[in-house]
């Protein structure tokens, strides 16, 4: 069981104006799913959207929704205001399908769960679990009132099987199912032989049948990494919830619960339970109890009964274990240590998780009394405190991890290393400011899925590969796509020297450049494929590139007018840059000869130099620069 898509609506500025919908991708065709890399500005809502799936997932720090969580702060008036978080289901296996829990609420291949918030602080009966079903019946008897011994005298031999097997389950000896389980027969027989019901139309139903205890015991364990915020709790393994914590748990569970030492506690707490029982019971138990029942007795009618339930042995084991780091002599906690050290120790447990769910696949033929939750990792900034290399290894583990079957992750990044737009695009989110509201995008079909696929998916793993400002372009107001270094040199080159010959504006040049990304491609094919992912993406970029001799509308070229539409989003130069601008061709150096003729000689050029300049930041920038008295400067500059 996987989550296929989530939705929310109305929490901060996250789904304000129409819900905000994320798929995971699924990139194997059986059923494994890639993480989820949510990338945007500072302060857009990467965040939140963590933070909502904690809000509707158990077992985690986040109960209910504060005012602070809905939009603008404010109480809704109304339905549209209402806060909403759904998750789609899907991609059961056959554990899954068999599990009491799980098989009644699947309708059409999904289980659909969502909670709604009309306002905050609301107790969980007041915000209750919706599943969206059918409403399930049968049609041989009377759906209305008791269902009585003597309505099931005359229904079909399975009707009537099932009918006895719930009662002698359920301990009823006058033959009569209460209306309070009504509905919990007829999930005992979807259960076991559904054929014998018959379905409505689905709806969203309210905890149907105890839905809201039964939904929390299968729904997701949530593992949470977040950036900053005490990270030093982070890595404390005996802090609940932490998530060294969380790991530290399911790594216990693999490695420890069927030792022979587990086992041998687990027989002397059975021992420890039979001196609470029957005729074991222990004198000891006897008189404590005989004590507290005269205690009682002189204030109600009532009695004590002592007894002892065994705990759960690998849920409590990890909380009285530590995690110690020993550097020489020295033995040091965890939070001791500086931030990179903790945060490499989160990455070092992460990677022993990744082996342990690559080296267990589930197995399909396991017993339904071996079914075993998922996981979702939520990280905020994976790459925070570690170098690159470490950054990479840190996405490796979580790529690995994503791929087991019982494991997905989402983290909120600004690194490169988390970012594919070549071979997992479809798991990339982009968050953009919209008024007040944050809008998402995410591109759900393969980009590359025509007949080149295979060269633009190696043109643009090159690109990613050999150029990491590419990434720039999610973040930046105005992206321009060039061909090669010299065209960065030169745009670099020119603001450097507006600035020498305007001072004044020193500040508007530099505010102006730091709001475009250029990027050089290396060429005017991978420029194109660029241009098409970004455009999936929302984001119109602009190109300039050599003609090489042809014309417009030939050959390439043509090939590039049709990407874009018009012509107003690129600028070309015949045959080739520096031919065009300098009236020179170079062999090598070409970055470095630009940059010096624009120092030395900028005034020789400078029409040319200026309307290059002006089509890489936009005419409106430029216009607002007012350095149309140029010439003039120039030349009295030299």
């Amino acid at each position: 069981m996987r989550i296929k898509e989530f939705s929310i609506r109305n929490f901060k500025s996250i789904g304000h104006k129409e819900a905000c919908r994320i798929t995971f991708p699924r990139v194997d065709g059986k059923g494994s799913s890639d993480y989820i890399t949510i990338i945007g500005e500072n302060n857009i809502g990467k965040s939140s959207i963590l933070e909502a799936l904690k809000l509707f997932l158990p077992e985690t720090d986040i109960s209910k929704p504060d005012l602070d969580m809905f939009p603008f702060k404010k109480e809704p008036i109304e339905q549209s205001g209402y806060m909403e978080i759904m998750i789609t289901f899907d991609d059961f296996n056959q554990m899954d399908r068999e599990h009491k829990f799980i098989k009644p609420y699947i309708y059409d291949e999904k289980m659909k769960i969502r909670r709604v918030w009309s306002k905050p602080n609301l107790k969980d009966s007041e915000a209750p679990f919706e599943v969206y079903i059918p409403k399930r019946y049968i049609p041989e008897i009377d759906m209305e009132g008791t269902f009585n011994k003597k309505m099931f005298e005359s229904v079909s031999p399975e009707l009537y099987d099932q009918y006895e097997k719930y009662c002698s389950e359920q301990g009823i000896t006058n033959g009569n199912i209460s209306k309070a389980k009504k509905e919990d027969f007829i999930e005992f027989i979807y259960l076991n032989n559904p054929k014998i019901l018959s379905e409505g139309q689905p709806e969203w139903r309210k905890n149907p049948n105890g839905f809201a205890s039964n939904i929390r015991s299968i729904m997701p364990k949530v593992v949470y990494v977040p950036a900053v915020k005490l990270i030093d709790d982070e890595t404390d393994t005996n802090k609940n919830k932490s998530a060294a914590n969380q790991i530290a748990a399911a790594l216990f569970e693999h490695h420890l619960n069927h030792t022979q030492e587990i086992d041998n506690f687990r027989t002397s707490l059975l021992s420890l339970k039979n001196i609470f029982n029957g005729e074991t019971r222990h004198t000891e138990i006897l008189t404590l109890e005989e004590k507290i029942s005269k205690k009682l007795n002189r204030l109600i009618d009532v009695e004590a009964n002592v007894d002892f339930d065994i705990p759960e042995v690998m849920e409590k084991l990890y909380l009285n274990s530590s995690i110690y780091l020993k550097h020489g002599n020295l033995v040091t906690k965890p939070n001791q240590q500086g931030n990179g050290v903790q945060r490499i120790l989160i990455l070092s447990l992460l990677e022993l998780m990744a082996e342990q769910l690559t080296q267990n696949d589930l197995d399909e033929q396991v017993d339904v009394k071996d079914w075993r939750k998922s996981f979702l990792f939520l990280i905020e900034e994976p790459e925070i405190y570690l170098h690159p290399h470490l950054q990479r290894k840190m996405r490796d583990s979580l790529i690995q991890i994503s791929k087991h079957p019982l494991a997905q992750v989402i983290c909120s990044s600004h690194s490169e290393n988390f970012i594919d737009l070549a071979d997992r695009h479809q798991g990339t989110v982009v968050l953009k400011k919209n008024d007040f509201s944050t809008e998402i995008i995410q591109v759900n079909e393969d980009i590359y899925g025509d007949d080149t696929t295979v060269e633009k998916r190696n043109r643009m793993r090159m690109l990613l590969n050999f150029n990491t400002a590419t990434l720039e372009a999610f973040f930046a107001k105005r992206v321009v796509l060039v061909e090669g270094d010299c065209e960065v040199a030169s745009f670099f080159a020119i603001k450097n020297k507006l600035k020498e010959i305007y001072p004044e504006k020193s500040l508007d040049l530099e505010r102006i450049v730091k709001e475009i990304s250029i990027i050089p491609c290396n060429g005017k094919l991978t420029q194109k494929v660029y241009y098409e992912v970004l455009k999936y993406f929302g984001t119109q970029p602009f190109l300039i590139h050599d003609l090489d001799s042809e014309d417009l509308n030939e050959g390439k070229n043509l090939n590039i007018l049709k990407t874009i539409g018009s012509e107003e989003f690129r600028l070309t130069h015949q045959p080739n840059f520096e031919k065009d601008i300098f009236d020179e061709s170079w062999d090598k150096d070409k970055p470095w000869k630009a940059t010096q003729i624009i120092n030395n000689e900028f005034h020789r050029y400078q029409e040319k130099l200026l309307r290059f300049f002006k089509f890489v930041v936009g005419e409106d920038n430029f216009d607002n620069l007012e350095l149309d008295r140029t010439q003039e400067k120039t030349d009295l500059h030299y």
